[in-house]
């Protein structure tokens, strides 16, 4: 099976192929922009306590942070939504080990700024097991520092593929969340960050399985 990485760029890949050499170099610039946009953001990081929130669920349940990690360690995911295709190929790739996260006696928690009735599709129609939340107006996103405006040739993109974000988000919020895991421990603070520029770049679940079962070792250590 092809790392996820290798399938977003895969996916990338097929998108230039298919488009026209206008839009094309658009979507370079657009990149190169977002990607100067992030060096300067300052994101949650290692050794950073993590906001508690509540929010609401797909499942119609409101589902805090500091509940789940009474329990053990946290995945928190942030994505764009159901409408962007690396965000489901990412929600599939996590639900793959999700499993072995719950036998490492972890979770994972996915955010998105989409309305709860959009995230209850997004779980079902992707067969993911974990909770989706809905982070109205990015407040979640906000304290955790991965949120960015959404360029004007990005939303006229977006809605020339039938995808309005005035609809899909709560509250009309025009901004989306970075692609971004962390992976935050019983006490509360952040043990593992990666918050990419674009959406195409994203921590490999395995990779953030093997982070928790070192948190798992490192709790376990003899003092």
């Amino acid at each position: 099976m092809k790392s996820l990485n290798a399938q977003l760029v895969a996916f990338k890949t097929s998108v230039f192929e298919r488009a026209d050499k206008e839009t094309a170099c658009a979507l370079r610039g657009l990149e190169t922009e977002y990607r100067a946009e992030a060096a300067m953001a300052k994101p949650l990081t290692i050794g950073e306590r993590a906001p508690d929130f509540t929010l609401d669920g797909a499942d119609g349940k409101r589902h805090q942070l500091a509940n789940y990690a009474a329990q053990g360690p946290v995945f928190v995911l942030f994505f764009k939504g159901g409408w962007c295709p690396y965000s489901t190929l990412t929600l599939r790739a996590w639900e793959d080990i999700a499993p072995e996260v719950r036998r490492a006696g972890g979770s994972i928690l996915a955010i998105s700024p989409q309305k709860v009735s959009r995230a209850a599709l997004v779980q079902e129609n992707n067969g993911v097991s974990f909770p989706i939340l809905s982070d109205s107006c990015n407040k979640v996103g906000d304290a955790f520092g991965v949120v960015s405006n959404v360029k004007q040739l990005t939303r006229e993109i977006l809605t020339k593929l039938g995808c309005d974000l005035t609809d899909e988000n709560c509250s009309g919020d025009m901004r989306l969340p970075r692609a971004a895991e962390f992976l935050i421990g019983s006490d509360g603070v952040i043990r593992f960050a990666h918050v990419s520029p674009v959406h195409f770049e994203r921590t490999e679940p395995r990779d953030g399985l093997a982070a928790l079962r070192t948190l798992n070792a490192e709790t376990m250590a003899p003092a």
